[in-house]
């Protein structure tokens, strides 16, 4: 994968409808906390739905350089059993050259409260 310079840690919106608000909201806070984590970001990379090489645009996908790990969140309302097992198998077969692992974290935004510090308090445990 090609580093992409111009959209390291912007965030885009996949939609602009509102029933996407929460989502987005979501994505936002989780950015933030793995920037707060990582604080030197010259270790990281963080895009936001960026396009893989096998066509899927995960919500968050997140490189620490200095583990050799990727961690891909993708934040999900119709949150099913099948989209899990479909999601898990796209991304168990994905690998990244020069790094060691790719873990696929699922968020089932139906968890989620609309209050903002809850949101907050809960996306800790996504955080590695």
């Amino acid at each position: 994968m090609k580093t992409d310079w111009k959209n390291l840690y912007k965030i885009k919106l996949a939609s602009f409808i509102p029933e996407m608000d929460k989502h987005d909201v979501i994505k936002l806070l989780l950015v933030r906390k793995i920037l707060q984590k990582y604080k030197r970001r010259s270790w990281i990379r963080i895009y936001t739905e960026f396009e893989l090489e096998n066509s899927l645009r995960p919500d968050i996908y997140f490189e620490n350089i200095k583990d050799k790990s990727v961690v891909i969140y993708e934040i999900q309302k119709n949150y099913t059993e099948e989209w899990l097992k479909e999601k898990t198998k796209q991304y168990s077969n994905y690998k990244v050259p020069f790094f060691n692992s790719v873990d696929f974290i699922p968020i089932n935004l139906n968890l989620f409260s609309n209050d903002i510090r809850e949101i907050s308090k809960k996306l800790e445990e996504y955080v590695f």
